[in-house]
């Protein structure tokens, strides 16, 4: 017997629950030492104080994979029962300062901690399912959004608004593709989509969208899965529409809640404040929409990276509506889920799921990769239909030859692949780190790039860990340089990106296609303005696919080395491992 979608999402969410807490005793089971490792522990972490709702802390080195908005729990390391429940809000290198706020779930925080005592703060699970369960039934029992979610719904536009939209957003300054989707959206009288590749200028259209329907009266929900989302989507809106009323529901998390204060930005307790009724924003997470009182309305939601939000988490958000305008693209990275799902579609975003059923508009000119970089990602992961802007497409990176790897460097070859193959099993490989460690010197040192405008990507955090102490026995002044997982990478741009794919055994990359998710590699690429370079040796592109969606996988990973300027260092870099510059 068939499931319906709303017993398959049931189902999903059970499943992440089992997971989710599978996961957690497993991790509790591991010492203090190999949590850390894994990054998901931090230990030797000072109390520093309290001081309005913010928990400050001293940390010399933050090596954890904890993100603004993650759950966290503060103790021993050993009694996690005792441990003292916040969410994690920031990390300030330059200061060494971690900022640990109050989870706005937890009614009652019996804080235990002493000034000046060092702590362990470990990950703890979300605890949010039970919610989610009961939203995604009342969202069933909603006709009309059901209908909707099953792909029974015929999507009308009202055509003299999307007359009076074309118009309107023609006079900003947007390109033909950004007036269609923007126009569709705002004329929409149930729901569109738009699809933003990197760099095409998605949020800027969301905030023309959104202050157009202010202005025509109408109350928007903002929202989106992480709180450092909803900021920029509220920081592009105070840029488009000066005077627009804004207002985020619950505490701001992370580095942006002084920026949102400077630009007007209020804070709404949704028990207490009373929200404008017309002409205003309101923006939150999904969580954060879904505890305002059951008779706040609004006439559209908008939903920001929605490729990266999971069904049942979307729903709280169009559970306050009749119109959806949804904002993201599924071709880059997923949303993230606990466990290993066979049923895929449960388990996609919320973006990707509605656009199978209903399409979307694709933003199709980049406004920042150049016109090679643009290329690759665009024939590998786009069909080809995304094109470089003219003033982007010409850019290419500095450049004064002479240096050591100035095959690798040319920048008219805006994507090459420094080869080098290794047979590293496991997440790490010295050969890489000591190559990626060459490729940031000369882009420094030789080209006269500022190390604030380089990125260093790899799938695994040991390869991190490894690239970073490789480039430290360089002598280098890098402040600035990123070197992190693609997840930390998302939303930013640089210059140049170097990638290390780390992945050397054939054997080890059995069932395992983690190095090579085409989504991971899109974003990865895509980084860059000028230039991007992959590390890697030829066995990582020889997985051995288990599946239907690995296999389609290996093929799109097949695509993109083809299109690869090859440059083999294979000689320099295998054996001891010494880099180029000691031999």
């Amino acid at each position: 017997m068939d499931l319906t979608l709303e017993q398959r999402l049931l189902r999903f969410l059970a499943r992440e629950e089992h997971d989710e807490h599978r996961a957690y005793r497993e991790l509790l089971a591991q010492p203090v030492e190999q949590r850390v490792l894994d990054g998901e522990c931090l230990h030797g972490v000072r109390f520093i104080g309290h001081d309005a709702g913010t928990w400050s802390f001293y940390l010399a080195d933050n090596g954890s994979k904890f993100r603004a908005g993650d759950t966290v729990a503060v103790g021993d390391g050993l009694d996690l029962d005792a441990a003292v429940p916040f969410v994690y809000a920031g990390y300030d290198a330059r200061t060494g300062e971690l900022r640990l706020e109050r989870d706005p779930y937890v009614k009652d925080l019996d804080c235990w901690l002493e000034d000046g005592e060092t702590y362990v703060i470990d990950r703890r699970p979300l605890g949010l399912r039970g919610r989610l369960r009961d939203i995604v039934r009342a969202a069933f029992g909603e006709r009309a959004l059901a209908a909707v979610l099953t792909g029974q719904h015929t999507v009308v536009c009202d055509e003299g608004r999307y007359g009076r939209a074309v118009q309107r957003l023609a006079d900003a300054g947007l390109n033909a593709a950004q007036i269609e989707a923007g126009a569709r959206a705002i004329a929409t009288e149930s729901l569109a989509l738009v699809q933003g590749p990197p760099g095409t200028g998605k949020t800027r259209l969301l905030a023309q969208v959104v202050a157009a329907l202010c202005q025509y009266g109408c109350r928007v929900a903002l929202c989106a899965f992480t709180h450092r989302a909803v900021d920029n989507a509220l920081l592009a809106l105070r840029r488009a529409a000066p005077t627009l009323p804004l207002a985020k529901v619950g505490s701001t998390v992370g580095d942006s809640e002084q920026e949102l204060r400077q630009a007007g930005v209020a804070r709404l307790d949704p028990r207490r404040s009373k929200l404008p009724e017309k002409g205003a924003v309101i923006a939150g997470t999904c969580f954060q929409l879904a505890k305002l009182p059951d008779r706040e309305r609004f006439h559209y939601t908008v939903f920001d990276e929605a490729g990266q939000l999971p069904i049942p988490h979307a729903l709280p958000g169009m559970l306050r509506a009749q119109r959806w305008l949804f904002f993201g693209d599924h071709q880059q990275l997923p949303p993230v889920v606990t466990g290993t799902h066979a049923d895929r579609e449960a388990a996609a975003s919320i973006f990707e799921h509605l656009h199978r059923r209903y399409g979307s508009v694709l933003l199709d000119t980049t406004y920042r990769m150049n016109d090679g970089v643009c290329r690759v990602v665009s024939e590998t992961f786009y069909g080809g239909r995304v094109v470089s802007a003219a003033q982007a497409a010409p850019r290419r990176m500095p450049f004064r030859s002479g240096g050591r790897l100035d095959e690798v460097l040319q920048p008219e070859h805006a994507v090459t692949w420094l080869r080098v193959d290794h047979r590293q099993p496991g997440s790490r490989s010295p050969e890489e780190a000591h190559a990626v460690a060459d490729v940031v010197e000369d882009l420094i040192r030789q080209h006269g790039l500022p190390a604030t405008e380089i990125a260093v990507i790899t799938p695994f955090r040991a390869q991190a860990r490894l690239i970073r102490s490789a480039l430290q026995h360089k002598a280098l002044s890098i402040d600035g340089l990123v070197v992190d997982t693609v997840e930390r990478i998302q939303g930013q741009e640089r210059e140049v990106v170097v990638v290390s794919l780390a992945v050397g055994d054939v054997e080890g990359t059995r069932g395992s296609t983690f190095h090579l998710s085409e989504n991971r590699l899109n974003v990865a690429l895509s980084r860059a303005r000028s230039k991007v370079v992959v590390v890697a040796s030829v066995q990582a592109f020889s997985m051995l696919p288990m599946d239907a969606v690995a296999l389609r996988m290996a093929s799109r990973c097949q695509d993109l080395r083809a299109r690869l300027h090859e440059v083999d260092l294979s000689r320099l870099y295998l054996g001891a491992g010494v880099p180029v510059a000691s031999r």
